[in-house]
């Protein structure tokens, strides 16, 4: 089932909140999810008047299409064919599928980037095939609990990533290139 509205999850809105404060930057590439107008709203309160939206899934496209209220670039397809590493963007990636299907949208984001991921294959399996993926390993973690329970992960080219799981109606987790 699809969900109409990310605005009961508290965990993912909790999270998202965290993480969009590592980030003051003023364009965005994301995904919206199921309510556009939520999205694009969202964005703008935190400082994002360059938006650009992809789609892939026709009917979700077509439905995005109709209820929009807000001026934004829409993208039909991948995300995958994004420009990737533009200067000043966030690429909020909220894909919601595990790592399993994912593995060159992970290598493709370089910088300033948050993926949510689901961790059905698991939190362990999850974070070693993202830093395959990234050909990156690990060489040290900081287990920090406030303001919500993440991990910071430093790897051997001295990029930083922030790694919060979650769970509102499945298990997540979203992981955030901050350096």
């Amino acid at each position: 089932m699809t969900k109409e509205t990310y605005l009961n999850a508290d965990n993912k809105y909790a999270v998202r909140e965290f993480l969009f404060s590592h980030f003051k930057l003023n364009t965005i590439v994301g995904l919206a999810g199921p309510n556009i107008n939520e999205y694009i709203k969202w964005c703008k309160s935190k400082g994002y008047n360059d938006i650009e939206i992809w789609e892939n899934t026709p009917t979700v496209a077509m439905h995005q299409l109709m209820k929009i209220k807000h001026p934004v670039r829409m993208r039909f397809g991948d995300v995958l064919n994004a420009e990737p590493n533009r200067i000043k963007t966030l690429y909020d990636l909220d894909y919601c599928a595990t790592v399993y299907t994912l593995t060159d949208h992970i290598a493709k984001f370089k910088h300033n980037f948050i993926m949510t991921l689901s961790t059905r294959a698991g939190l362990e399996f999850t974070i070693k095939e993202f830093f395959k993926a990234r050909k990156e390993k690990i060489i040290s973690s900081v287990n920090k609990f406030a303001p919500i329970n993440h991990t910071i992960f430093t790897t051997n080219n001295n990029s930083k990533y922030i790694f919060t799981p979650y769970r509102d109606t499945s298990a997540m987790c979203c992981i955030a290139k901050i350096k």
